[in-house]
């Protein structure tokens, strides 16, 4: 019984892992939510009509972005999915316009591009900002 309830333990941390390890503890600069992407921090904001994708490393130093895209599938009203590309906007920002309506909070899943092709995924959920 015991061997039983230390593998279900086991097994319950080991699945929630993922989960941990794009947690953040510090704050987001620009107010928006933080993901791991590959080796950087990406920071997305949804904002008067953009979506903005801000990318720092691992110690919160910004990445210039010249080198980067990205490309965002957003969940749109209606359940409908939209793809909007993420192109670079100065210093560590990539941006692309959100022209049209999103229901309740702002879900999409992000895939970022370097030079050398992509990069990784990330799956943000957040308030769009007004």
């Amino acid at each position: 019984m015991l061997l039983r309830r230390t593998f279900l333990t086991v097994t319950l941390v080991a699945l929630s892992y993922p989960a941990f390890a794009q947690g953040h503890s510090h704050a987001a600069p620009n107010g928006g939510q933080i993901v791991n992407i590959g080796k950087l921090e990406a920071e997305l904001v949804a904002r008067n009509g953009e979506i903005s994708l801000f990318l720092t490393d691992a110690k919160d130093m910004k990445v210039d972005a010249a080198s980067y895209s990205a490309s965002a599938v957003v969940l749109a009203k209606g359940n409908e999915q939209k793809t909007v590309e993420l192109t670079p906007s100065g210093d560590n920002r990539l941006a692309g316009k959100l022209d049209f309506v999103v229901d309740g909070r702002f879900r999409a899943t992000v895939t970022l591009k370097g030079r050398d092709g992509e990069i990784g995924k990330g799956r943000y959920n957040t308030d769009i900002k007004r």
